[in-house]
């Protein structure tokens, strides 16, 4: 696999049919930061849509089979960027102050999940873990997409891409490139800074997970690009 650049970021009815996202720990804290907004966003987009979980995986599987297509890491970026904030959003700051405060569109919210896959792992297992705990199936149903992720692309995106569905994390946690517009959305939170959210049941992280500094904010990630 050829190196690939990591990131430094600033940044329904659904079956259950694959294997749990994470190890459920009854005594975790709620999500915080950017994880704790986009759950607080599928949470009110869930309660003013009951089909929104089963319609934010179609659209996951189509940006899914979009992306696995694609051979170059700017082509990627390029693509999640104007699904994102392409569509009548005036900026990511302004996405960024708005997320969790509001419903989202299937097609939005699914293309941020997986922008934020690609470049976040250590939160992206903890959003997992919150979508399964909001709606049973939906984190579930998000891993499995991914391991099974296929298509003519770049063969290491196409590694990064499976390993996000893996139950656990095996090995050092890679991202892909950088996100442009989107590097600030992944830290901090949205709602003007209120970035905790109650959900409906407990969130998980996995075993040794450091994605927070001592000041509680997330981590920035990746340091050294991976080789094979």
């Amino acid at each position: 696999m050829k190196a690939l650049s990591l990131v430094l970021a600033v940044l329904c009815s659904v079956r259950a049919s694959a294997g749990p996202a994470g190890p459920v720990d009854a005594h975790a804290a709620p999500a915080t930061g950017y994880s704790g907004a986009y759950l607080g966003m599928v949470s009110r987009s869930l309660a003013a849509d009951p089909f929104f979980g089963s319609r934010l995986l179609d659209s996951f599987d189509l940006h899914l089979r979009s992306v696995a297509a694609m051979t170059a890491p700017k082509a990627v970026r390029d693509y999640l960027e104007i699904a994102v904030v392409g569509a009548g959003v005036s900026s990511p700051a302004a996405l960024r102050a708005s997320l969790g405060t509001e419903p989202m569109e299937p097609q939005r919210a699914s293309a941020l999940l997986l922008a934020h896959a690609l470049a976040r792992p250590e939160q992206f297992r903890e959003v997992l873990d919150g979508l399964e705990a909001q709606k049973a199936g939906l984190g579930k149903n998000t891993a499995k997409l991914l391991r099974e992720a296929n298509g003519r692309g770049d063969r290491g995106l196409l590694a990064i891409l499976r390993a996000r569905g893996e139950v656990k994390p095996r090995g050092k946690e890679l991202t892909y490139d950088r996100f442009g517009q989107l590097d600030r959305m992944f830290d901090g939170g949205g709602s003007g800074g209120g970035d905790t959210v109650s959900i409906s049941g407990p969130v998980s992280v996995p075993e040794g997970y450091d994605g927070y500094g001592p000041d509680g904010r997330p981590r920035r990630t990746g340091l050294m690009p991976a080789r094979e």
